[in-house]
């Protein structure tokens, strides 16, 4: 009897990387009902990686990615929302159980990590990154490099906002929140669509970062210092 992973074989086993992109495509929406949720899979995993590279999806497409990141987040969207990363965990030996939690915590909120998080060291002062992650919307690609000056207290921030034609996207509003104190730092984007913060001075607090243009808001998730 012919499986899902039968087939999946087949379709990787093309050489041609468009070809095998769209025969993966194919094979997602022949199979709508029956796809692994992530990380069940990793050679469908993959597959769904690769594809996305290649080329942009189809509503349709748009629909099973939609689907198969709905059933992975299941009943638990609202707690991820809520949970906050303490970023001294990413120094010392809870490193990588705090880098997990910090990337499942920006899947959770859609977002994509580019550059995974980690604990680098600066000249005079240690830099604890969260790492370069971004997120789209339908004519929006927002991408944040973040990252805390342990001696100092104080965030580094680094955002660029660009439109589907890959144009940098002015007067896009970057805040970061307080939990408890509200707005500590607002800055609009310049005509390249770039904010560079390197010395935001926070203190102790649960903070998050929100950024807004025209009707639209997009949050990350909260992160305690």
């Amino acid at each position: 009897m012919t499986t899902l992973n039968d087939i999946l074989d087949k379709v990787m086993m093309i050489e041609d990387e468009r070809e095998c992109s769209l025969a993966f495509e194919r094979f997602c929406r022949e199979n709508f009902d029956y796809l692994p949720l992530p990380g069940e899979n990793t050679q469908f995993d993959r597959a769904m990686w690769n594809a996305s590279k290649l080329m942009k999806l189809s509503s349709r497409d748009e629909a099973i990615v939609a689907r198969v990141t709905e059933r992975m987040i299941g009943d638990t969207a609202t707690a991820t929302s809520k949970a906050v990363l303490k970023v001294k965990d990413l120094v010392g030996t809870t490193r990588d159980a705090a880098i997990a939690t910090w990337q499942d915590l920006l899947l959770g909120m859609q977002w994509r990590p580019m550059v995974p998080a980690g604990a680098t060291r600066g000249l005079g002062s240690q830099l604890v990154s969260l790492g370069s992650f971004e997120k789209e919307t339908a004519d929006t690609k927002i991408q944040v490099n973040l990252g805390w000056l342990v001696d100092k207290d104080q965030l580094r921030l680094l955002l660029n906002a660009k439109d589907t034609a890959d144009n940098g996207m002015p007067d896009v509003e970057v805040r970061i929140l307080e939990s408890e104190r509200g707005v500590v730092f607002t800055r609009t984007t310049n005509l390249d669509g770039a904010v560079v913060a390197p010395q935001i001075s926070v203190g102790p607090g649960e903070y998050q970062i929100q950024v807004l243009w025209l009707d639209k808001v997009i949050e990350t998730p909260f992160f305690k210092i």
